[in-house]
């Protein structure tokens, strides 16, 4: 047996092809009709023949942002690949099981059936229903809900087309009807659809926009965000810094302190200047009292004996 030298070994890894760097990414899409090809994730791939076939699951929170559904598993199939877009079909939905172990309780009943239901379209879909009830309840009664569940799924689902019966999966119609029609029988917790199976495919459904037109729409989307984006970070450019407002709110206080300063001073200067003996002659004395008067003579080194005419003859220096 010949033993591989360190340089063979080297040597037959470069001539080895990098398989990661012949992947390409595709774009996952949900069905044209009823989501239009809605966006959903991405995968890897070599070619277009080794994406097909293959399943992408996702929750309802991420699929269409209803919190209340985290606990809801959505599988999609990709059919075909178009370009970069990895087209996919609806092929069933399940709750989680830890989600309807915690709706079980002692004391309480829990119903499940199965019902298969042909839509007007051609699709085969399996439905299991799951009816949780606030008391026990007998096996009479058992009977009498399963009746009544595959009535009510059975006659919705065979007057439906399969996108209007995916909707009414995700959405409550469904489970409303339920719910109005067994709380005569027990009073019901929950009635849900826990678990759906697409069985056999039906006639596929034109109606809905193209996928040329939903790339048109979103590249009108992305410039729109864009332009917004770049209009915000101008605003914040020519907006001023904290740094910047700071000083100038700083420069402001100083110049108004200097300003009331040298108003004060001013009007100390004018109501007596010791230095020259004289007060200004805008005061008006005749409004101030004996006492102020006073003071100013006594600031100005006079006399502060007799009348307020004599005080203010002081004053004036008439």
């Amino acid at each position: 047996m010949a033993v591989r030298t360190s340089a063979q070994s080297r040597n037959l890894a470069r001539k080895q092809r990098d398989k990661w760097k012949a992947k390409r990414i595709f774009s996952i899409r949900a069905p044209r009709n009823p989501w239009q090809y809605k966006k959903i994730g991405e995968t890897f791939g070599e070619s277009e023949q080794f994406i097909e076939g293959r399943i992408f699951q996702t929750t309802q929170q991420e699929f269409d942002g209803d919190f209340t559904k985290m606990h809801v598993k959505l599988n999609f199939r990709i059919v075909e690949v178009i370009n970069q877009d990895a087209i996919t079909e609806f092929v069933g939905h399940a709750h989680q099981n830890d989600h309807i172990r915690r709706q079980i309780r002692r004391y309480r009943g829990k119903v499940d059936g199965v019902v298969d239901v042909v839509t007007n379209d051609g699709y085969l879909v399996r439905l299991k229903p799951l009816i949780v009830t606030e008391g026990r309840v007998t096996s009479s009664m058992k009977k009498v809900m399963r009746r009544t569940v595959s009535e009510i799924i059975t006659t919705f689902g065979s007057s439906c087309t399969y996108p209007n019966l995916q909707k009414a999966i995700l959405g409550s119609d469904i489970e409303t009807s339920m719910v109005k029609a067994l709380n005569p029988i027990a009073k019901v917790r929950s009635a849900v659809i826990a678990k759906s199976q697409l069985l056999k495919s039906g006639v596929v459904s034109s109606e809905g926009p193209t996928l040329d037109e939903i790339h048109a729409a979103e590249v009108k989307a992305e410039a729109e965000l864009k332009a917004k984006k770049q209009a915000t970070e101008s605003e914040v450019d020519e907006a001023p810094t904290i740094l910047e407002a700071a000083e100038a709110m700083e420069s402001i206080s100083e110049k108004v302190s200097q300003t009331s300063s040298e108003e004060i001073s001013d009007e100390k200067e004018g109501i007596a200047n010791p230095e020259e003996g004289t007060v200004s002659e805008d005061v008006d004395y005749q409004s101030m009292t004996v006492p102020q008067l006073k003071e100013l003579l006594k600031a100005a080194g006079k006399p502060v004996s007799g009348k307020k005419s004599d005080l203010i003859e002081r004053l004036t220096g008439e």
